[in-house]
């Protein structure tokens, strides 16, 4: 089955930066091969269906076991009342039905009832609209910039030389978490060319930005984000290239997101009785046993493989935390032993707890190898 997302031949950033940082293994499991961002003449597929819509049904299809009893899942029909049409769909108040996969390995999308989508949807064997997590269909809060430019080549033939959309992660690196991303409204965006040329603008309400016009040269994009925000890590962008014969290509255009997290921070060293930094595996969890349940099934929260005890923890969520050591011990982690701090007693309450973008350095983790602490 062919996507119907865009494709540009010649664009150096892709969207599956985006789906690292969300599920790394889904990208390996579903041989994911998607563009999205950077540079290069936008254009449709023609075929399937690209689409802004809301989720109003979502209806599990059964699949008959080997006894012939339909109670296995084969997936979902998923209803959009659509709101704008992109391709494909012809009235943009008719109701579109999409299926996917169960998303037990077969790239099927987690969608929310009641949660709006851009769907890029392609055709199958059955004739059919389908969509998977291979092709870039996103909530709507994460797509701003997508919008305006896929608006602006609707309406008026022709798109932005530069559009994108700044907006905060979730803290799950799952598909299901995209709908808790949060778009950052009236963040100054600077493009500085390699020969002094400096345009700016800021983000709309819907964490987006555009340029218009932009001239030939090689561009860098920067942003000043607010207090306790920073990039996501690995997740800078690239320098790009506009070159004089792009501005002959029809609907030309650039397309760079700003991936944002909170810049909370941990750090500190993991010592034994005598204060010798002690090797092994530092993470954390929420120090409620409900959000740390809810972590674990998120895939966990950051962690840190020290040889010498020191560890650092970056950019996390406001929260309150516990640390969590597992020590190694002639080179392997010794999954017997788990310690936390900090520990609980009548005066502690056996939590740290960290602010929007709080830095907590210099944290003393004393273990015993003796044994584990709760």
């Amino acid at each position: 089955m062919e996507s119907t997302q865009l494709r540009e031949p010649n664009l150096s950033v892709s969207i599956a930066l985006l789906l690292l940082i969300f599920s790394p293994s889904l990208v390996q499991a579903c041989s994911c091969v998607m563009v999205g961002t950077g540079c290069g003449p936008w254009s449709l597929q023609r075929e399937g269906a690209v689409f802004l819509g809301k989720v109003t049904a979502k209806v599990a299809q059964a699949r008959p076991d080997a006894a012939g009893i339909s109670d296995l899942s084969s997936g979902y029909a998923v209803h959009f009342s659509v709101d704008e049409s992109f391709y494909g769909v012809s009235d943009p108040r008719a109701e579109a039905v999409v299926y996917t996969g169960s998303g037990a390995g077969d790239c099927g999308y987690p969608f929310v009832v009641g949660t709006s989508y851009l769907v890029y949807a392609g055709v199958g064997s059955d004739g059919r609209l389908s969509t998977g997590t291979c092709h870039g269909t996103q909530p709507e809060i994460m797509v701003g910039g997508l919008l305006k430019q896929l608006r602006a080549i609707r309406d008026a033939g022709h798109g932005f030389v530069l559009a994108g959309t700044v907006f905060v992660s979730p803290k799950g690196a799952g598909y299901a978490d995209q709908v808790e991303s949060q778009p950052l409204e009236g963040v100054p965006v600077r493009v500085i060319g390699s020969h002094g040329g400096l345009f700016s603008t800021v983000t709309d309400s819907h964490g987006a930005y555009s340029f218009d016009w932009l001239p030939p040269d090689t561009y860098n994009v920067e942003e000043t984000l607010p207090s306790g925000l920073a990039l996501a890590q690995g997740a800078a962008p690239q320098p790009f290239v506009i070159a004089a014969a792009d501005k002959q290509v029809s609907n030309f255009g650039c397309l760079v997101n700003l991936f944002v997290r909170p810049d909370g921070q941990i750090s500190g060293t993991v010592v034994d009785v005598s204060g010798k930094g002690v090797p092994g595996f530092l993470t954390l969890e929420p120090a409620d046993p409900k959000e740390a349940a809810a972590a674990r099934q998120r895939g966990g929260l950051p962690g840190d493989d020290t040889e010498d005890g020191k560890f650092s923890l970056p950019q996390l969520p406001p929260g309150r935390y516990r640390l969590v050591f597992i020590p190694k011990i002639g080179g392997h982690m010794n999954l017997r032993q788990r310690f936390y701090w900090p520990p609980s007693n009548a005066a502690n309450s056996g939590a740290i707890e960290i602010g929007l973008g709080q830095h907590i350095d210099d944290v003393r983790f004393e273990v015993s190898l003796s044994g584990s602490e709760n």
